[in-house]
């Protein structure tokens, strides 16, 4: 038995179809009647047996033939289809869809029809509110005026077109239709091949999006915020793309204006700091120029007795001395002081300033020392680090009226910055406003008296923590005291070797007799350096410039037993030079000095010492010591 032959299976099938199957004789009178669903087995067979079904027709359609037209058709093409509304045995009506085919016997000869009629109505329905809702969607995307709207073949061809489109890019429905959408697009987008790349993301990824200038019908430009979506068949095949423009050239134009707007109160701001680095700068340097000036001008009276004499030479050093710290403030405030970076331990380096602590600050201030464990390594220039610890500390005992407890912590840090090492210097002092910590990076302001600082420590300091990879920050309320947090990186790689710091000064005593080639592109300066050395007891050679230098190394590289050059000169710098005999004599120590370099401000050539200028007489000589002592050690 076939499954459709089963009961419970014509029963199932009951329940999900709606149709019956009947057939005709030549007139159109129905002979036999088989429903499949309960919907028609409600329907009396005495209705439907021995009647023509135009019965069920509604009377126009009837007094029009559509049932004999109906029945002639499916006569002529063998089969015919007819829908429309229906009545019912009961008087309601439904929509109905009727298909026939010419039914013939087994000589051929046409002998009536066979049917199925289905009701329809639920199909209709959904149809026409679908076309509803159809309707209502394309009403609504062709009322859009502030929005363009349209649809792209899978070539690019505009298919159909909104109100919003007209009203943004100038082209009528007529003018649009068909197009490429590319016509929208300015000459240095079409050169770039754009708006085929747009359609190529939008078929690979789904959607492309994209701000740019496009061109309107009659050329003038205008800003556009541009979607095109895919749009997918039923196998998921790309069929065309949906593309949404909005013109945002009003948002764009006044965001350009405030972004000038912007602009120019940030070159004003930095016009106000300039003016108050360069008055600050202009009021020390001014005061220090008076003692130089007055003492110079004292000292040429030939009648000044000795004592006074020596006095004014005294100040016209300590001034030269101050006026060397404040240039080497300027530059670390601006990143630009020349480096020496070394791998060292927070802990170790805080623990050797001890004794200067607490010289420094007075019986007053009490000093806790709280070290992290395991405290990894950082790298920086640790004569700096030292500075800028010690400078802290003078600051807080001042906050602290010079009573109160400073307290230094050390600890490893992970975090969004990655790994660190944090040195915090706390203090118990009045602390400061908002305000205040606001502008404690800036150069010259201070909150204390005239001629009790210079404004430039803090300054100073965040300046030496950018330029070694890290960062300053200040925690402070009023009241309550401030916290100044260093952030270093955590030092990578090998320890350092050949560290000068770690040279004891006796041990590196400059030898009388020590053959110097002094590189120096400054007559006055070569002179005034040559006469220290010579004075020192060192032998020397003046080297105009570097090409000079690497003359004389290659005539007698054995009559030299360091050299000491300048870092910025004409042609080779002093780095070239330190490179070049690095390569060439690699036993032959060197010492560079600059007074600013921007090469050794981005740290190039940080594997060779470097003297700041202007130096002391000691200074030269220790460093120079220094570095031959090094070198020897290296060998």
């Amino acid at each position: 038995m076939r499954l459709i032959d089963n009961p419970k299976i014509a029963e199932l099938v009951s329940e999900v179809t709606d149709f019956a199957v009947f057939s005709l004789d030549l007139e159109g009178v129905c002979r036999e009647w088989e429903p499949m669903s309960r919907n028609y087995q409600h329907t009396p067979r005495e209705n439907l047996i021995g009647v023509s079904l135009d019965r069920y027709m509604p009377r126009a359609e009837r007094e029009a033939g559509a049932y004999e037209k109906f029945l002639l058709d499916a006569r002529t093409h063998g089969v015919a289809e007819s829908e429309g509304w229906r009545r019912r045995w009961d008087g309601s009506y439904s929509w109905m869809r009727i298909r026939i085919a010419e039914r013939r016997d087994d000589d051929g000869e046409h002998i009536g029809y066979l049917g199925i009629v289905s009701d329809a109505s639920r199909q209709r329905d959904a149809a026409r509110k679908a076309n509803s809702n159809d309707e209502a969607f394309r009403a609504m995307v062709h009322g859009i005026r502030d929005h363009a709207i349209y649809m792209l073949d899978i070539m690019g061809r505009i298919s159909n077109w909104n109100s919003g489109a007209e009203q943004i890019k100038g082209y009528t429905a007529e003018e649009a239709i068909g197009q490429h959408f590319s016509i929208f697009y300015t000459e240095e987008d079409l050169s770039r091949n754009l708006p085929q790349q747009a359609l190529e993301q939008a078929r690979v990824a789904g959607r492309f999006r994209d701000e740019g200038w496009r061109v309107r019908k009659d050329g003038t430009r205008f800003r556009a915020e541009v979607n095109i979506h895919a749009i997918h068949d039923d196998k998921k095949r790309v069929i065309g793309f949906g593309k949404v423009t909005r013109d945002i050239t009003e948002q764009y134009e006044a965001q350009q204006d405030l972004m000038k707007t912007q602009q120019a109160l940030d070159q004003s701001e930095k016009l106000r700091s300039l003016g108050e680095l360069t008055g600050g700068i202009a009021h020390d340097f001014n005061n220090l120029l008076t003692v130089v000036r007055g003492s110079a001008e004292l000292l040429r009276s030939k009648t000044l007795p000795p004592e006074k004499r020596d006095r004014h030479v005294e100040a016209i050093v300590e001034t030269a001395d101050r006026a060397a710290e404040l240039t080497s403030q300027l530059l670390s405030f601006a990143r630009q002081q020349p480096l020496q970076p070394k791998q060292l331990d927070f802990n170790a380096l805080i623990s050797g300033m001890t004794a200067l602590l607490k010289r420094s600050l007075g019986g007053g201030v009490s000093i806790l020392n709280t070290p992290g464990s395991n405290l990894w390594n950082v790298r920086a220039d640790p004569t700096q680090l030292e500075n800028l610890i010690l400078n802290a500390a003078i600051n807080a005992r001042d906050a602290m009226s010079g009573s109160g407890a400073l307290t230094l912590t050390t600890a490893n840090v992970r975090g969004e910055n990655g790994e660190e090492v944090c040195l915090s210097i706390s203090d118990t002092g009045c602390g400061m406003s908002a305000d205040v910590i606001a502008r404690a990076f800036e150069p010259f302001f201070t909150t204390k008296g005239p001629g009790k600082g210079t404004g430039l420590g803090l300054s100073q300091a965040y300046g030496f923590a950018a330029q070694s990879g890290g960062r300053l920050e200040i925690a402070s309320e009023v009241g309550r005291g401030t916290t100044l947090s260093l952030y270093l990186p955590r030092a990578v790689g090998a320890k350092d070797v050949g560290n000068l710091a770690k040279i004891d000064s006796a041990d590196a005593a400059l030898p009388r007799g020590t053959r110097i080639l002094l590189v120096e592109d400054s007559r006055t300066v070569a002179i005034f350096a040559q006469s220290l050395l010579e004075d020192m007891g060192c032998e020397v050679l003046h080297a105009k410039n570097a090409e000079e230098a690497l003359l004389a190394l290659d005539h007698d590289a054995e009559s030299f037993d360091i050299i000491f050059s300048d870092i910025v000169m004409p042609g080779l710098s002093g780095l070239d030079l330190a490179a070049k005999v690095r390569s060439q004599k690699p036993t032959l120590p060197i010492l560079l000095a600059t007074g600013y370099s921007e090469a050794a401000a981005r740290g190039e050539g940080g594997e060779f010492p470097i003297l700041p200028k202007p130096y002391k007489r000691e200074t030269l000589s220790e460093m120079l010591g220094k570095t031959m002592s090094a070198f020897r050690a290296a060998a």
